[in-house]
């Protein structure tokens, strides 16, 4: 099913900071009423002691069950908004180097990896689907470590989801066998 996002230009009220489970970290979903702002990882002593209570997960990611539209607050350059809209094209199980990605918006792969590095939106502008021709490249600016981690967790998650749905799909079951990404523009 599809995750339809919507674009606003602004938002108001009280900043509020979700703590959401994924299969392969926690993250920090804010939000300004219904409008999230930003999504970061969250790699914090406290995200890891609360593992096993009362933690929300993140269920409409990577399949949600029925369509769902999400508020996120337009940011960045329009370069950034460019490699952005392109990264919600890579489809689920899959990868782009940032050199074939340049090359679909008439830009340089290094631009790329830094509209990658700013992604507000970590987890659902699937940056961490961007590599380097010659391995992983990078993952929120970082090459080691945490961030990294996180990149091949989310790659190697993916694609046992896809080669999971695309056997179901060979073998008969009706399950959709990846995930969409519609992109819209609030007025």
């Amino acid at each position: 099913m599809p995750i339809n996002i919507i674009w606003v230009d602004n938002c108001e009220g009280e900043e509020k900071v979700e703590r959401l489970h994924t299969p392969v970290c926690t993250i920090k979903v804010h939000r300004r009423q219904d409008v999230i702002t930003h999504i970061d990882w969250d790699f914090s002593q406290d995200a890891d002691a609360t593992e096993n209570n009362d933690k929300h997960t993140l269920d409409f990611w990577p399949e949600p069950e029925q369509t769902i539209n999400l508020k996120l607050l337009k940011q960045g350059t329009v370069h950034q908004n460019k490699v952005w809209a392109e990264l919600l094209k890579i489809p689920l199980g899959s990868t782009l180097t940032y050199s074939a990605l340049a090359k679909k918006i008439g830009s340089a792969a290094r631009a790329v990896g830094n509209a990658c590095r700013t992604n507000p939106y970590t987890l659902l502008i699937p940056c961490h689907r961007v590599v380097a021709v010659n391995g992983m490249g990078g993952y929120s600016g970082q090459r080691h470590g945490e961030y990294m981690r996180i990149k091949e967790k989310l790659l190697v998650y993916e694609a046992n989801l896809f080669n999971r749905q695309e056997a179901n799909c060979i073998h008969g079951s009706t399950s959709s066998p990846r995930t969409e990404f519609a992109s819209h523009r609030s007025s």
